[in-house]
């Protein structure tokens, strides 16, 4: 199986929006009290957006020309003050088909997500991760990712 990695262009949308709605819906299900179904959870002015950004890129993952996968990229920089001025690229959104997990496509995806924050001056690649996406955080976990600060929640 031959993994085709690469920018996406506007022409991409539908392949992604296929394989985006797929992992929306698994978020439902592990946290239906964060997530509900929608018919778009990213919706196409936004995917043009990032993919014309200066900041911004989104990275997708095919196979026999299918898209497989994809990873939405920010260059953020911490210039307040009270921080020590460095730039980092944040995953903003991050997605394999279930049908290609497991099978390698997530590790290339992410190691090009690296090399796109890297190429861009960026010290670190950082992302956030619901609790309940147990697998995803294996899959982090395994790929060199450490736990740098949590996020914590309330009913009231």
């Amino acid at each position: 199986m031959a993994v085709r990695i690469r920018l996406a262009t506007q022409q991409d949308y539908l392949g992604f929006a296929r394989v985006a709605c797929e992992v929306h819906e698994h978020h439902v299900a592990a946290a239906p009290d964060v997530f509900r179904s929608v018919d778009t959870p990213v919706p196409q002015e936004d995917f043009a957006q990032l993919v014309a950004g200066e900041d911004s890129d989104v990275i997708i993952a095919e196979i026999n020309e299918e898209i497989v996968g994809y990873a939405v990229l920010l260059l953020r920089r911490a210039t307040r003050e009270m921080l020590v001025p460095r730039a980092f690229g944040w995953l903003k959104n991050f997605g394999v088909s279930e049908e290609h997990r497991r099978q390698g496509v997530g590790r290339r995806l992410l190691d090009a997500c690296a090399a796109w924050a890297k190429d861009r001056g960026a010290t670190s690649l950082e992302l956030d991760c619901w609790e309940a996406n147990q697998g995803a955080i294996a899959f982090y976990t395994s790929m060199g990712m450490r736990v740098t600060r949590r996020w914590f929640a309330m009913e009231i």
